[in-house]
């Protein structure tokens, strides 16, 4: 999620900067609230969040509560090796609960077994260092059991790999019902800074299957399902090459109605998929969960000018970080911050910092988008999404904003608390856009 590692990242430098340490980046992390629910079960901000991220995939198979919070007793608050050594675990256990069920004959509960143990070995995934070969293991298992439930599943499934320039590829899965064989609407669905394409699954796509549609889910340049295959992969600001090659792919399946493809972006996704749709016409419609079109101003607006200047003041490279103590610098910062300039190529935080500027769209490239168009954002997300939001929905000529009020029950980033409200609006309105 945008908001994700990247928040955290670009915040709590002022662990190692700030005169007043860890006093200061407690400070930070309340300001970084990423909406009105708060679990409270951390006094970590970021790993509370993500056990929400994790609860929230229950909504469809990824995760069971009990299992969830089972495994949250074992976390040391703020540690992050504790944190994938918890999940790890409990992806295995899941793993074996479903080959023993598979062997028994029961497909359905393996199925659901292999699912939550894929998106368990994703949680893991998330906290590890984005280099470590150990993080890139459980990338594959989360890939590899999602896989196999999948193939358990009532749903058509397939690994793909799109081409993308003269050799390389982006990975990914089409996933269609099982019946019929006419040709669909179709969704193709991108997460952002740290989401993958099997989260995606339990974020949108199997909403979009009961619905009637074929799935696209695919992993873009620098993004965590790429970079299991090609570690030195990074963001890039213009997704125009990435969304026409997709768009190649996906149009040359007899299963896709050619006048009905969608393309869902969540998080730092909806930047993405925006960028990608002003230069691709051949898209029914697209929708931004949420449309970040300026990224600079996004954490200028949520850090503040003193931690924003205090970047300016001071640089950390990527070498520094790894070579700190844990008293110089707590693990769970110096994890975010690396991953903050692996992901986006650049050897400094200074540099990823400014690297931002490039990740912006113009007033003439939201006129651009001659498509349908939809920006969701939760109003507790703050002004700054908020108001992003709005540019987007003045600027874009056939768009229109989902903003999810308090008593919705869908107060966090990508609505991780409501998936079920979630899904209803951005699917029931492209089923509108389509009919």
């Amino acid at each position: 999620m945008l908001r994700g590692i990247l928040v955290l990242a670009l915040a709590l430098l002022c662990v190692a900067l700030c005169p007043r340490g860890r006093a200061c980046a407690q400070t930070t992390e309340q300001m970084l609230s990423r909406g009105s629910v708060n679990l409270s079960w951390f006094k970590d901000t970021e790993m509370d969040f993500q056990l929400v991220r994790s609860l929230g995939a229950d909504a469809a198979g990824g995760g069971a509560v009990g299992e969830i919070l089972t495994a949250a007793k074992g976390i040391k608050d703020g540690d992050p090796a504790s944190w994938t050594a918890a999940f790890a675990a409990l992806a295995r256990r899941m793993e074996a609960d479903g080959e023993a069920r598979l062997e028994r004959g029961h497909k359905a509960s393996a199925m659901e077994s292999f699912m939550r143990a894929s998106s368990y070995y994703r949680a893991a995934e998330y906290y590890g260092d984005s280099v470590a070969p150990e993080t890139a293991e459980l990338g594959m298992k989360c890939r590899d059991l999602f896989l196999r439930g999948m193939q358990l599943s009532t749903w058509k499934t397939e690994s793909v790999t799109i081409p993308f320039g003269d050799d390389d590829f982006l990975p990914g899965y089409f996933i269609s019902p099982a019946k019929g064989t006419s040709r669909r609407k179709t969704l193709v669905a991108q997460s952002g800074f740290d989401g993958t394409a099997e989260e995606m699954y339990f974020a949108v796509g199997r909403a979009a299957l009961e619905r009637g549609y074929n799935v696209l889910l695919f992993e873009g340049p620098g993004q965590a399902g790429k970079r299991r295959f090609h570690p030195s992969s990074t963001f890039v600001p213009d997704l125009g090459p990435t969304i026409r090659a997709v768009m190649d792919f996906v149009l040359a399946r007899p299963e896709v109605h050619p006048a009905k493809v969608g393309l869902y972006g969540a998080s730092l996704g909806g930047y993405f998929v925006l960028s990608g749709a002003a230069r691709d016409d051949r898209l029914g419609a697209v929708i931004a969960n949420s449309p970040v079109i300026d990224m600079y101003e996004y954490f200028s607006g949520v850090l503040g000018p003193q931690v924003m200047a205090m970047f300016q003041a001071e640089d950390l490279t990527a070498d520094e970080i790894r070579g700190m103590s844990d008293e110089q610098m707590p693990a769970k910062f110096r994890t975010s911050l690396l991953n903050l300039c692996v992901r986006y190529g650049h050897p400094s935080v200074r540099a990823a910092i400014e690297g931002f500027r490039e990740y912006s769209l113009t007033a003439d490239q939201l006129r651009s988008l001659s498509m349908p168009a939809l920006g969701m954002v939760s109003e507790s997300e703050g002004a700054i999404p908020v108001s992003q939001a709005r540019r987007f929905g003045e600027l874009a000529p056939a768009a229109s904003i989902y903003i999810f009020h308090e008593e919705s029950g869908a107060n966090l980033h990508c609505q991780l608390d409501n998936m079920p409200l979630s899904w209803a609006v951005a699917l029931d309105w492209l089923d509108e856009q389509f009919r």
